[in-house]
């Protein structure tokens, strides 16, 4: 025969532990391996049985003297630890674990947030924009009135819990209170599904709703639309709509936080001499001018070109990145004057 654990153990409670301490021991215990919240988990359905004995012993005065004394061996054949004893806190569990007892009641709970992504222009992401998003939203389905049954078809009385949602079940002088498996906690049956909805009662719709994007939204940038998600049940609040926004690239401009960069074309003569180049920007072309003996890579800044100033942020800048590209065909007078080049001005 198996030794059994120690009540004080199994509660993890001290000797010393008061009614109070021991109390909520067992109703941490309770909730966490209650049959409920770990439905057809064999080993945790034997952890609450051991933490019920435990409770019920040591909450009893005479029980716990007695068992303090002697110990288990205290305690003769066929002793019933849970004789007299009703479990007086397990009613209120139930509520702990976000459901409810017969007779209680359900918690509101906030609505599931939702993500949706919408793509925008370059040039919207630098101005701002207005636009028009369909959200989908959960209604009550129109054929049904929500019940989620067929017009005319009713629910009945479920026969396995006689209508209270729950079964009690006595395993080893214990007494559980389950869910009904059948019902599922309604302690009715429905009816035919509507076919409409499908049985849930609900049906998605899309509505549209303006959406104002702020200038400098950064692609992956968020916006949140509040009170648009999924609705709360038992009266919480709904959910919120969080829009990702992905910004299209620009064909010629990199976007690096608020500062721009874009690659000039700058042929070798121009590099070596120096000149002006006309550099595209958001407001409209701009001149640049080159020093001499320009190389590639160089970056000319034009202040305040990059993306707009914003509240609590400045005008980013503009990086006019210099790429020299070389002549693709040669005349053979350019060729000889290349050549003359560089013998006269040898690579390092």
């Amino acid at each position: 025969m198996a030794t059994k654990k120690d009540y004080y153990q199994i509660l993890g409670v001290p000797r010393t532990a008061g009614e109070t301490e021991i109390k909520a021991a067992y109703r941490k215990l309770a909730r966490k391996f209650h049959p409920d919240v770990n439905p057809g988990d064999k080993q945790a359905e034997e952890k609450f049985k051991e933490v019920a004995e435990a409770f019920a012993v040591l909450s009893d005065p005479e029980k716990r003297s007695k068992y303090d004394r002697g110990g288990h061996e205290a305690f003769g054949p066929g002793f019933d630890p849970f004789a007299g004893f009703g479990f007086p806190d397990l009613s209120d569990l139930f509520n702990l674990f976000g459901g409810a007892a017969r007779g209680g009641r359900t918690r509101p709970r906030h609505g599931a947030d939702l993500e949706m992504e919408i793509r925008i222009p370059f040039a919207d992401a630098v101005h701002g924009t207005t636009i028009e998003v369909p959200l989908p939203r959960r209604g009550s389905c129109p054929a049904c009135g929500g019940s989620g049954q067929r017009p005319g078809s009713r629910a009945v009385e479920c026969s396995d819990c006689g209508g209270s949602g729950r079964k009690v079940q006595r395993r080893r002088g214990l007494q559980v209170s389950l869910t009904c498996s059948r019902c599922r906690g309604a302690g009715r049956l429905p009816g035919e599904s509507c076919a409409r909805c499908g049985g849930t009662g609900q049906v998605v719709s899309d509505e549209r709703v303006k959406v104002r994007i702020p200038p400098g939204v950064e692609d992956g940038g968020r916006v949140r639309l509040p009170d648009r998600g999924e609705p709360g049940q038992a009266g919480g609040s709904p959910g919120d709509v969080f829009l990702i926004v992905r910004v299209e690239p620009h064909p010629l401009l990199r976007r690096e936080g608020r500062d721009l960069y874009i690659d000039v074309p700058v042929g070798l003569a121009k590099a070596a001499l120096g000149g002006n180049v006309v550099v595209p920007t958001l407001e409209g072309d701009a001149t640049i001018h080159l020093p001499g003996a320009t190389r590639s890579g160089q970056k000319v800044r034009l202040k305040g070109k990059g993306f707009p100033a914003a509240p609590g942020r400045p005008a980013g800048d503009l990086y006019a990145v210099v790429q020299i590209v070389p002549p693709k065909n040669l005349d053979p007078k350019s060729r000889e004057l290349l050549e003359e080049f560089a013998k006269r001005n040898p690579e390092p």
